[in-house]
Formats: C-alpha cells, sequence, structure tokens
C-alpha cells in the first residue's frame, strides 16, 4: 500500500488544519494593513479573520483532552 492511500492521522489532519487557520488569519492581518484606506476593503478583512478564528476555536474542541484527576 503506497503511502497515499494510508488512512490520515487523525491527530495530524487536525494540527493541519489548524495551521491553516492560523494562515488565514495572519495573512488577512496583513492585507488588513495594507488596505487601512479602504473601509470596506478593511471590514471585509476583519471578517475573514474572525471567522477563521471561529473555525479556530471549534477546531480545538476536537483536540484530545487530559484527563480529569481523581
Amino acid at each position: 500500500m503506497t503511502q497515499d492511500h494510508l488512512p490520515e492521522d487523525p491527530e495530524r489532519a487536525l494540527i493541519h488544519e489548524f495551521r491553516n487557520l492560523l494562515a488565514v488569519i495572519v495573512n488577512y492581518s496583513e492585507l488588513i494593513a495594507d488596505e487601512s484606506g479602504d473601509a470596506e476593503a478593511v471590514k471585509a478583512d476583519i471578517q475573514e479573520v474572525r471567522s477563521a478564528a471561529e473555525r479556530a476555536i471549534a477546531l480545538t474542541d476536537q483536540l484530545k483532552r487530559p484527563a480529569a484527576s481523581s
């Protein structure tokens, strides 16, 4: 079986998706800095940042949580 046919490790997939969301936040933040003279463009970019951050927050719910100690 080749590597592209192996089932993907769920933790690696989660890390990959989280890194993608962080990249969106960084990139749109840079766009905001560059478009500070265009209010509508800034609003659209801020919405993208917020959307990515909200998805990242939701994604953390899928992370394994340590068991509570008794």
